[in-house]
C-alpha cells in the first residue's frame, strides 16, 4: 500500500496549538514575530482556555468527592450562569442536602434541615416540573439509612451522583466558556477509543491498555441539556446526528441532545461529547 506523505506543517501546528493550550510554552515564544508588542500571553485564548480548564477541573473533583459548597462557591465567583439555570441549581441543593446528611453529626443534619428550608425547596418550586415531585422523594432520606441498598431513595444515596452531576456542570462549562481540550489531545483519544473498540470486537488484548485506562474515562459525561427559551436550534442533518453518534458512541438522543445546546455545530458538539480527562504534561507525572 503506497504510504500517504506527512504534512509536516499541519502536524507542528497540532503540537504548537496543544502545546499552548497546556500552558507548556507562551505563546510568544512562537509567536513573537507576529503578534503585536501589546498582546500579553495571560490575555491570549489558549492561556485563558487553560485556566477555564483548571477552573472546571477544580469544580469536578470538588463534586466528585461531595463538597457542594466549594463547588457552589467556584461558581458564584467564576461562573454565577450556571446558577442561573435552575435545573441545574436544584440538582446541585439536592445533592448537598444529601452530602449534609451523609456525615451524619448532629449539626450537620440541622445544616441539612436548613438546606431544605432555605434552598432546596424554593428551589424545587420552578426548576423544572417534576423537581417538587423529586423534593418530596429526597424526604424521604431523613428515614432511610445510607447503607440500605433496598431503600426507595438508595439511588440518591449513591455516590455516583456526585460523579453524573460533575459530568453535567463540566459539560456545560466547557461549552459556555469555550474551554475545549486541544484539537491533537482530542484527535489520539478519539483514535485510542476507536482502537481500544477495535480489539474488544477481535477478543484481542490492546498493547497500550494501559494508556487507553488513563487517558479514557469509561463513561462520558452528560450532554449538556440547552434552556429551550435561549437555543432554539433549527432541524438537523440526519447525517450529522450519526456522524456524532458514531463518533463519540453516544445514543441518538444524546448525539440531538449535543447538536441542540451546540445550536447546530457539530465540530462545537463533538468537543462537548469528547471524554473528558486531562491529556496534558501532567498525565504522565
Amino acid at each position: 500500500m503506497e504510504l500517504m506523505p506527512v504534512n509536516w506543517e499541519a502536524l507542528d501546528a497540532l503540537v504548537i496549538d496543544f502545546a499552548k493550550s497546556e500552558n507548556l510554552i507562551e505563546d510568544s515564544a512562537v509567536s513573537s514575530c507576529s503578534s503585536s508588542p501589546s498582546t500579553s500571553p495571560l490575555s491570549s485564548p489558549s492561556s485563558s482556555s487553560y485556566h477555564s480548564r483548571l477552573l472546571i477541573r477544580q469544580i469536578r473533583r470538588s463534586l466528585e468527592v461531595g463538597d457542594i459548597d466549594v463547588a457552589l462557591d467556584l461558581l458564584r465567583a467564576n461562573a454565577p450562569f450556571v446558577l442561573d439555570d435552575h435545573r441545574l441549581l436544584f440538582r446541585l441543593h439536592k445533592q448537598k442536602f444529601i452530602e449534609l446528611l451523609r456525615r451524619g453529626t448532629t449539626e450537620d443534619r440541622d445544616s441539612a434541615i436548613n438546606c431544605l428550608r432555605t434552598a432546596l425547596a424554593p428551589c424545587a418550586l420552578d426548576a423544572y416540573p417534576e423537581a417538587y415531585e423529586e423534593f418530596k422523594h429526597v424526604l424521604l432520606a431523613f428515614v432511610f439509612d445510607k447503607d440500605d441498598q433496598t431503600s426507595p431513595v438508595a439511588n440518591e444515596w449513591s455516590e455516583r451522583r456526585r460523579v453524573d452531576i460533575a459530568g453535567l456542570i463540566s459539560s456545560v462549562l466547557r461549552a459556555h466558556l469555550q474551554a475545549y481540550d486541544p484539537i491533537l489531545s482530542m484527535t489520539l483519544r478519539y483514535l485510542i477509543s476507536i482502537h481500544k473498540g477495535f480489539c474488544f470486537r477481535q477478543g484481542t488484548s490492546s498493547p497500550i491498555s494501559d494508556l487507553s485506562q488513563r487517558l479514557l474515562l469509561e463513561e462520558r459525561d452528560s450532554a449538556s441539556t440547552p434552556q429551550e427559551s435561549l437555543y432554539e436550534a433549527p432541524p438537523f442533518d440526519e447525517v450529522d446526528i450519526q456522524a456524532l453518534a458514531h463518533a463519540v458512541d453516544l445514543t441518538r438522543q444524546g448525539a440531538v441532545d449535543s447538536l441542540r445546546f451546540a445550536r447546530g455545530d457539530l465540530f462545537q458538539a463533538f468537543q462537548v461529547t469528547t471524554p473528558m480527562k486531562s491529556f496534558g504534561f501532567l498525565s504522565f507525572v
